[in-house]
């Protein structure tokens, strides 16, 4: 289990790294393991670009679509990349991160993985100490 789950993690990671590199943001993307444990991208295809959905429902289709080709059998488990901020002190500012949510077919608890970031003036992007956060 823990090798799918740093596959995730790697793929995810450096596809999120390039993305902010490139365009200094993260938009929501998925990667699942196939039956033999291959990580395969997945995006999420807009057509009307004039209506284009919010992170919030891009994160959806991508889970639904996910937990549906899981339960088929397709798939042997899935993660969703997305920016996220989050609060680590009270009374502090927020810290961006990319969030990294990950599920195995056979293991619904594994943690949300953190990965504090900041785009330096050069557009340099510095990420900080990762960290996970179990589920409840």
């Amino acid at each position: 289990m823990e090798k799918l789950v740093q596959t995730i993690i790697d793929h995810s990671f450096e596809y999120a790294s390039d993305l902010l590199t490139d365009t200094g943001q993260c938009y929501p993307f998925g990667a699942f393991l196939d039956r033999a444990g291959i990580v395969h991208p997945l995006e999420f295809e807009i057509t009307d670009k004039k209506n284009i959905p919010n992170n919030e429902s891009v994160i959806w289709s991508l889970r639904k679509y996910c937990d549906t080709e899981m339960e088929k059998g397709n798939i042997i488990g899935y993660g969703i990349t997305h920016e996220a901020a989050v609060l680590l002190e009270q009374d502090a500012d927020n810290v961006e991160t990319i969030a990294v949510d990950i599920l195995l077919a056979d293991n619904d608890k594994i943690p949300v993985f953190y990965f504090p970031y900041e785009i330096k003036s050069e557009g340099v992007v510095d990420f900080g100490e990762p960290f996970a956060v179990k589920r409840e």
